[in-house]
């Protein structure tokens, strides 16, 4: 059977206050064709749909349609939350859902009372374990959602391993067994755009803990596309967009799973073209206004502007030069330490010398007036 396994959307997400919902459709188009073209057999999203625990209205419009035109190919799904995606919204969406085969897990369950979901494909059984994002002060509850008895007192990943062992008890050599989680596995490369507070060591789960007998482990949570060294084949499908400048070297994918039962999976990578590429450029303003028209194209840009001053309304010009340009940096000459001031200089001429120091330039006069001023008001307040 054949499974696209894909993670990390993040429907609604801004880049320095832009929309890229265009973005988003385009690329959730381009998904749909590849599930077409590949001829997929079952869709798996491990988390993370929106961005926002209450997405926007063209958000959830953006997702829905997408699953709406899933059911119409009749492409079943099974669907994680990720700790960006909100369990209570989407418990109410679930029996929805559920009519269009669209499989939808908010919380941890046991595995028979659907934590683990048996699908049949064609002749072939599919057996899909689950485990959403659980944040560590809800442990507890999950564990109990999950009938586990665990040490209150162990740490976060020994515990979420206890659950991933109760979950894939259930596999057997007869099916394709996947684990679907929104995990932070330790040792993994984040990209930079997840929210730390979720990476921190304690969240982190050992790879070896995962199960030898799982086919292929999908996750989600990391949006830095690659595979996890875990006893079974593990990886990261990334997020779909580059999210932050800090992805702009790494090329967006789905992961298509060849799967059969007893094997160990296959997976191939297949590009997603949809989408802003994000690019840092730097040069001076000479240079900036000779490549304007090359640099204009469809990249968003983080600009550093070399100059050997400020000036005003730099970020104005550039931006009227490059309309994508979302962030504009000044990069300015490191000044030459101040010489020790002499003993017998006037506040004045220290003032002069420092002005020069700074802008390579004598202290205009009206400057100087306005110092001399400022310095007699100060000397008359103080007495």
């Amino acid at each position: 059977m054949r499974l696209l396994h894909t993670a990390d959307w993040h429907v609604g997400k801004g880049l320095r206050g832009r929309s890229r919902m265009e973005e988003h459709i385009a690329a959730l188009d381009e998904v749909l064709d590849i599930v077409k073209s590949e001829k997929i057999d079952c869709f798996l999203h491990a988390g993370d749909i929106f961005d926002s625990l209450a997405p926007p209205a063209e958000a959830e419009q953006c997702v829905y349609r997408f699953f709406a035109r899933l059911a119409e190919i009749k492409v079943p799904a099974v669907i994680i939350a990720g700790n960006h995606d909100h369990p209570k919204r989407f418990e109410a969406l679930q029996p929805l859902l559920e009519t269009m085969h669209i499989h939808l897990r908010p919380e941890v369950a046991e595995p028979g009372d659907g934590g683990v979901l048996e699908l049949n494909i064609g002749k072939e059984k599919l057996r899909v374990a689950t485990l959403p994002f659980v944040a560590e002060h809800k442990l507890i509850d999950a564990e109990m959602l999950m009938g586990v008895q665990a040490d209150r007192t162990a740490a976060y990943a020994d515990r979420m391993s206890g659950m991933v062992e109760m979950l894939c008890e259930s596999f057997t050599p007869d099916a394709v067994n996947v684990l679907l989680a929104h995990v932070f596995v330790m040792d993994a490369q984040a990209a930079g755009s997840e929210r730390a507070i979720h990476l921190a060591k304690p969240y982190a789960i050992p790879a070896p803990r995962f199960p030898t007998t799982a086919s292929y482990i999908a996750l989600g949570h990391l949006h830095r596309p690659q595979q996890v060294p875990a006893p079974s084949q593990a990886h990261y499908s990334g997020s779909l967009l580059q999210l932050d400048f800090g992805e702009q070297e790494q090329i967006k994918r789905v992961a298509v799973v060849e799967a059969k039962a007893g094997v160990t999976a296959k997976m191939n990578s297949i590009p997603i073209t949809a989408g802003r590429k994000l690019r840092d450029v730097r040069c001076n303003l000479l240079e900036l206004q000779a490549k304007a028209k090359e640099w204009k194209g469809s990249d968003f840009l983080r600009v550093t502007v070399e100059l050997p001053q400020p000036q005003l309304g730099l970020a104005d010009k550039v931006r009227e030069m490059l309309p994508l340009a979302l962030d504009v940096q000044l990069s300015l000459p490191i000044a030459e330490p101040l010489p020790p001031p002499a003993a017998n200089l006037t506040p004045l001429e220290l003032f002069q010398r420092f002005h020069e120091s700074r802008r390579g330039a004598p202290l205009p006069e009206a400057h100087e007036q306005a110092f001399l001023k400022l310095l007699e008001e100060t000397t008359h307040a103080s007495r």
